[in-house]
């Protein structure tokens, strides 16, 4: 409703963020609503000049990453321990301040 409310415009929904990408860059759409890690992907490298005006505020559940390999992949247990390495030391939380919070430069929306 707010997008109707505010902008005057109705939201429109696409298969993927490659069709929205393709949108915007038509000039379809004035913008693009997803996840930050994809926004910063996007603003970074698909939309030259795209910028991150900010991010919903969080529920406080967070966000769950994944990271995927072939069934029965030689390198899964290098992986895991990896993971858990970075966990332990606190690099993880580190990463994740940089990259995935206010300080990369999304500021909370209100």
């Amino acid at each position: 409703d707010a997008i109707s409310t505010v902008f005057g415009s109705e939201p429109q929904a696409f298969n993927d963020n490659a069709a929205a990408v393709a949108a915007l860059k038509n000039g379809q759409i004035d913008g693009i609503v997803v996840d930050l890690p994809t926004a910063f992907y996007l603003s970074g490298v698909e939309v030259e000049g795209g910028i991150i005006v900010g991010q919903l505020p969080s529920t406080g559940d967070g966000d769950n990453f994944g990271l995927l390999l072939a069934k029965d992949s030689p390198i899964t247990s290098c992986v895991s321990q990896a993971v858990d390495a970075i966990r332990a030391s606190g690099e993880l939380d580190e990463i994740t301040a940089k990259w995935l919070s206010t300080e990369a430069g999304a500021p909370v929306l209100k």
